[in-house]
């Protein structure tokens, strides 16, 4: 992948490239990937501390029709057909599921229990039971992304799924060049899709929602003065794409430009992943004084960051696309 090289900081650690830019500056000499590397993991790192929060900020609530009587299916990828559509290439994690039988009446919980649980055992070893549309819904996962029930569940039955999904891996392009008009960016030689990877088409920049990307374009990087910093609206091919705010100047055939990935944390919380990265760059040299120092920011920020969302996703249930933007208690900051 294509990444620039610059000493001027041209996007603030709001976004995958800005990250990169506040290490180069903090710690010159390595290659642009090195840097790279080292936010994907702090970031991974940011997710696993979410995660552990009660209400999760990586959750998400979807429905899905079954189209297929039986009794297996695939939430990942719907290989077989068996429901209208998959639930998320990104499920890490089930946490709830209830069944609206076909598609009528109110949603029961279904219970979760080892495939040889006795009450899953007596019902699945029933070959000639008709679908159920009573509980109790006994069923288990295999792997991340296979469910399973006792008894097959009837056609136009409802699904209700709550579960937790990874990131995205945080990433920057800058191949070929745009020209602007409004808010409508066009490109020549660029890829914009690949923004993210071609497994997670489906949280591309746009109006989907909680599994969505966010992303920002940088105009001009590296130029002094010049450089501005637009939230990406949507993007709608390898060469179109729409920001929130109209360009201004307009910029001419062949700019220069970086479309960057922006975490899918509050805002006012990304600095944490430069932070952890920071320390991960300075362990490189083995007795550096200076992994200490950044392992107490770290530490620090992280602190502050889950008591943030702690506040704000005490609403239920907890959406991230509700907050886009988030504060600490008073008298903490972010270094």
């Amino acid at each position: 992948m294509p990444v620039l090289q610059t000493t001027s900081l041209s996007s603030g650690p709001g976004n995958a490239f800005g990250l990169v830019q506040y290490l180069q500056q903090r710690i010159p000499g390595y290659d642009p990937s090195e840097y790279l590397r080292e936010v994907k993991s702090a970031y991974v790192h940011v997710w696993e501390e979410i995660s552990k929060l009660k209400n999760n900020y990586f959750t998400n609530i979807k429905n899905v029709t079954i189209l297929k009587q039986q009794n297996t299916f695939d939430l990942m990828f719907n290989a077989d057909s068996g429901l209208n559509s998959i639930l998320s290439q990104r499920l890490y994690q089930i946490t709830r599921v209830r069944v609206q039988p076909q598609g009528t009446g109110p949603f029961i919980p279904a219970r979760f229990v080892f495939p040889n649980d006795v009450g899953y055992v007596g019902l699945a070893s029933n070959v000639t039971a008709s679908p159920t549309n009573t509980s109790p819904f006994l069923c288990y996962m295999q792997g991340r992304n296979t469910l399973f029930f006792a008894i097959a569940l009837a056609i136009n039955t409802v699904l209700e799924i709550t579960y937790t999904f990874f990131p995205v891996e945080l990433t920057y392009l800058n191949m070929g060049t745009i020209s602007s008009s409004g808010t409508a960016v066009t490109g020549n030689g660029t890829f914009f899709t690949q923004i993210v990877g071609a497994d997670f088409q489906s949280s591309l920049p746009s109006v989907q929602g909680q599994e969505e990307v966010l992303a920002d374009l940088v105009c001009s990087p590296g130029t002094s003065g010049s450089s501005q910093t637009y939230q990406v609206k949507a993007i709608t091919s390898d060469t179109a794409l729409t920001t929130i705010n109209a360009i201004s100047p307009v910029l001419t055939a062949s700019s220069q430009y970086v479309l960057a990935a922006v975490p899918e944390i509050p805002r006012a919380h990304i600095r944490v992943i430069g932070a952890i990265a920071m320390e991960k760059m300075y362990s490189v040299a083995g007795d550096d004084a200076r992994v200490g120092e950044w392992a107490a920011i770290a530490e620090k920020d992280i602190l502050m960051m889950k008591d943030s969302l702690e506040q704000r996703q005490s609403q239920n249930p907890p959406t991230k696309g509700r907050f886009p933007a988030s504060i600490g208690r008073r008298g903490r900051y972010i270094t």
